[in-house]
């Protein structure tokens, strides 16, 4: 995965955590003069620590973090994307190399030629 396709995805997973009910949301300065209790906060839910009212990190549990490195897969629902969005998505699409494991399932894409049976039975009218 390129350094574009991953910071989408991880631009993506920043916005769907920045939604969640239970995100705890902390300015820098109180985040660093309590990092112990955000830690603690961190294995119940995201915590967001702003700078200049603005989001700038996010922390995570360690497993949560796993969870989402997992995930491999990411559905995109191209009539409900930004047309601009959808542009950028289809052009990296068009630029993917595809992995050996993809190459190796290429050959179920390809016509199959109809078998000698078939090439000499009489057409239907």
């Amino acid at each position: 995965m390129g350094v574009t396709a991953m910071w989408l995805e991880v631009s993506a997973i920043l916005a769907k955590i920045a939604i969640m009910s239970n995100v705890t949301r902390v300015p820098a300065a109180e985040f660093q003069n309590n990092v112990g209790r955000y830690a603690d906060a961190a294995r119940q839910g995201p915590v967001v620590v702003t700078r200049y009212g603005r989001d700038e990190l996010v922390v995570l549990s360690a497993a949560e973090y796993e969870r989402l490195r997992a995930q491999d897969r990411r559905v995109i629902v191209l009539n409900e994307t930004a047309p601009h969005e959808a542009v950028e998505l289809l052009q990296a699409l068009a630029q993917a190399q595809p992995t050996p494991a993809a190459q190796a399932l290429d050959h179920l894409m390809k016509p199959r030629s109809r078998s000698r049976r078939a090439r000499n039975a009489p057409r239907k009218a």
